[in-house]
């Protein structure tokens, strides 16, 4: 189960310093709603198959009870009169004890249904909690990647910033020397403001990033800001080809595997509507003190055979019938949506990691290439054969670059989590070996 595992692969000590995906996906499993619910649901169908299969043994009872009437009423039934008893023993207060044991002998399936019912169930349980946890996981590591992307970008837009700043000051002072015309000290405070303002928002972005992922590891959220953060890089770039992919997807994905456990119970709850047409045999057997107030008890026993068979309920049965086998039909129609789902996220995700892939060694180049436009932009302003639109329009190109290059980066790593998740691969050992410190 992906629940437990997780819990337990993290139980080793953490550096309290930085803040690991490893940990914050611990702290999300231990302190997130929607997975404790699906732990205490998979609890309670574990539950509900021992409550179907106490059915299967026999029931012994115990029973005592003490009557007042109005008037005399016999104390012993009539086939019980003590042989010193010529006539019915009469009074007003009586006392029955029993002690009773019941087994049902042959029901056609009826219990063993039942119990292959909550087995089903408990297994469906078990599928939900493992697709919640993954689904976390999954949540988790996307929120802690934007995190580190929108900060890496509040980053490039400092440097920016910066060399507007500075470029505006040199601006400045060629003014003063009569070398500058005003529109140009103009043209970069624009600048120098339009970034400051695209700023402003990175930086609202960011905490918001940071509260999200704070409110999922249930941290403060001082404890999740960037600089606490360690970046992540993938290990091994290597994916399966995709048949191999859309196997694991068809046969493991916790959606799909959640789908055909469902299927499984619907099937099941088929054999016990059905089992309701078939007769039951049962075994009764009480051993009875009769007495009045608890004093002159007399012992008995009886047994009996109960053949039990409702012969009309009014098409209850049948209809009952009817509607399990139409949700066994559904549940097999969305196990084999889910399916169909799976295969089609997994090219979806494949696309994402070969688009981001070509968007690195793309924007890798270009970033090199921009860096080198602007430095030289800079040198031809700096001599006099530029201008300062040519300069800030390298500039921005440059920032705008690395940004898209950071995303990318980020965009290889969230579709190798998603592929995990697809594939049922995203463990513990999967984040520790693809995502190391």
């Amino acid at each position: 189960m992906i629940a437990p595992l997780l819990v337990a692969a993290f139980l080793a000590a953490q550096d309290t310093s930085r803040l690991t995906l490893e940990t914050a996906v611990r702290r999300a499993l231990d302190s997130q709603p929607g997975v404790a619910a699906a732990r205490y649901s998979r609890d309670a169908a574990g539950a509900a198959v021992g409550e179907a299969r106490a059915p299967l043994f026999p029931r012994l009872s115990a029973s005592l009870n003490v009557n007042r009437y109005q008037l005399p009423y016999i104390v012993y039934p009539l086939h019980g009169l003590p042989p010193a008893a010529p006539t019915p023993l009469f009074d007003r207060t009586t006392s029955q004890a029993a002690l009773s044991l019941g087994y049902t002998l042959f029901d056609f399936g009826a219990r063993t249904s039942q119990l292959r019912l909550a087995k089903a169930q408990e297994r469906r349980a078990d599928a939900a909690l493992d697709a919640a946890a993954s689904a976390l996981v999954a949540r988790v590591a996307n929120a802690y990647l934007r995190v580190l992307t929108t900060h890496d970008l509040l980053g490039a837009q400092d440097l920016q910033i910066q060399a507007l700043q500075a470029e505006s000051d040199r601006v400045a002072r060629l003014q003063d020397q009569g070398k500058a015309a005003r529109v140009e000290v103009l043209r970069v405070a624009a600048e120098v403001s339009r970034a400051r303002a695209d700023r402003v928002g990175t930086q609202a972005r960011l905490e918001v990033a940071e509260r999200e992922l704070a409110q999922l590891a249930g941290l403060p959220v001082e404890s999740v800001r960037a600089a606490h953060l360690v970046p992540l890089r993938l290990a091994d770039t290597t994916v399966a080809a995709r048949d191999r992919l859309v196997a694991l997807a068809s046969g493991t994905s916790p959606d799909v595997e959640q789908a055909r456990r469902s299927a499984e119970a619907a099937s099941a709850a088929v054999g016990v509507s059905r089992s309701t047409l078939l007769p039951t045999l049962n075994l009764q057997a009480a051993y009875l003190d009769y007495g009045r107030s608890l004093t002159f008890l007399h012992s008995e026993w009886n047994a009996a055979l109960q053949f039990s068979w409702p012969i009309f309920t009014g098409g209850g049965r049948i209809s009952a019938i009817h509607r399990t086998e139409a949700d066994a039909r559904a549940a097999r129609e969305r196990l084999r949506g889910a399916q169909q789902a799976a295969e089609q996220s997994v090219d979806g995700a494949l696309a994402t990691l070969s688009a981001a892939r070509a968007s690195v060694d793309a924007l890798t180049t270009a970033v090199a290439q921009s860096e080198e436009v602007e430095r030289i932009r800079k040198l031809s302003l700096e001599v006099g054969s530029g201008t300062e639109t040519d300069y800030l329009e390298a500039e921005a190109t440059l920032l705008q670059t690395r940004a898209r290059l950071v995303d990318a980066r980020h965009g290889v790593i969230a579709a190798r989590i998603e592929l995990a998740r697809l594939t049922g691969e995203l463990t513990p050992d999967w984040l520790a070996r693809m995502l190391p410190e």
